[in-house]
């Protein structure tokens, strides 16, 4: 069975080149939201601000009265929800029941995850509650470059964990398999080789490029192996530095973190352009608010470096794009 990812109208319509993204060219409401059920995870990964120690904000769990209150202003556009961010989403204890309640509603929902908690039990429970979709991360494309990435051993067992979902599923249309990693220094051989293996059990494999440039290395709370790991990478880093011909961030989503406020970026981890909180003011009114309409300028004439984020943001899962990545 051929199947369609879930998103793909909503991403068609994100990332069509006809649209003019304009400060007085906004829709309606969010085409679709991101919700960080957590900031915490369980992994200690070298690319990530959770995973080194050099987030700032503090760390905690989506409750219920901000899930229903995001449920309560979103169920009248039925506006798709991915649950994604920054942490890792399977240690809520109400994750599968989150999504049960909004696919109750009619909202599409998607899930990023890194794999490693998901038991049988569980993916049998989010092909009962017919999940639209689900990406698992990886990092590398083998052991070696896993490993150092993801700074443990888990990549044959994620692999397990896949074919896993992949048999549960059987021919049932849901969930929709995304399988997604970064690489830095990998050759076209090893991207082809995994891409081949992993297509098996996946409706769709995307490699992207790692960043690297953020991690302040005197902010990390990493071993000094691990530092040194981090500066060998760099150097490898194979990252081109440009920016993304457009930004569809503030146009398309909103992103709301687990205490209820509301960022404009999805790259935002420190709180550096928050736009409101859901508790003090409804998600219409944030997503047309005067700071969302000023970031919309600035980004439609492509002032990045006026803020801090999108000054080193560049365009890394452009693997695919002719000349571009190299690979």
């Amino acid at each position: 069975m051929k199947r369609i990812n879930p998103f793909k109208s909503v991403y068609d319509i994100c990332d069509n080149g006809d649209i003019e993204y304009k400060a007085n060219n906004v829709p309606v409401f969010a085409r679709y939201i991101d919700i960080e059920v957590t900031n915490n995870c369980n992994y200690k990964c070298l690319m990530c601000p959770v995973g080194t120690g050099s987030i700032n904000r503090k760390q905690g769990f989506m409750n219920e009265y901000v899930y229903d209150k995001i449920l309560n202003e979103i169920k009248e556009y039925k506006t798709p929800l991915r649950f994604i961010r920054w942490g890792e989403p399977t240690l809520h204890m109400n994750f599968i029941e989150y999504i049960k309640i909004a696919k109750d509603l009619g909202i599409i929902c998607h899930f990023n995850t890194n794999g490693s908690l998901f038991s049988k039990k569980q993916f049998n429970e989010i092909v009962d509650i017919e999940l639209d979709s689900i990406k698992f991360s990886f990092q590398g494309v083998d052991k070696k470059s896993y490993s150092e990435m993801r700074n443990t051993d888990y990549f044959s067992e994620l692999l397990d964990k896949i074919k896993m979902l992949y048999d549960i599923r059987g021919d049932k249309a849901y969930p929709y398999i995304h399988v997604s990693t970064t690489i830095t220094y990998e050759t076209e051989e090893q991207v082809k080789k995994f891409k081949k293996e992993v297509e098996k059990y996946a409706d769709l494999v995307t490699v992207g490029r790692t960043i690297l440039d953020y991690i302040d290395l005197n902010r990390v709370k990493l071993e000094e192996k691990d530092k040194n790991m981090i500066i060998r990478l760099k150097g490898e880093e194979s990252v081109i530095k440009q920016h993304p011909k457009c930004c569809p961030e503030v146009f398309d989503k909103l992103s709301i973190n687990w205490d209820g406020s509301v960022s404009a970026c999805c790259g935002d981890y420190d709180n550096k352009m928050i736009i409101g909180n859901i508790k003090d003011n409804t998600l219409l009114e944030i997503w047309n608010s005067n700071k969302m309409n000023s970031y919309r300028k600035i980004l439609s004439e492509k002032r990045y470096d006026e803020l801090e984020l999108c000054k080193v943001c560049y365009d890394y899962m452009e693997l695919q794009a002719s000349g571009l990545q190299n690979v």
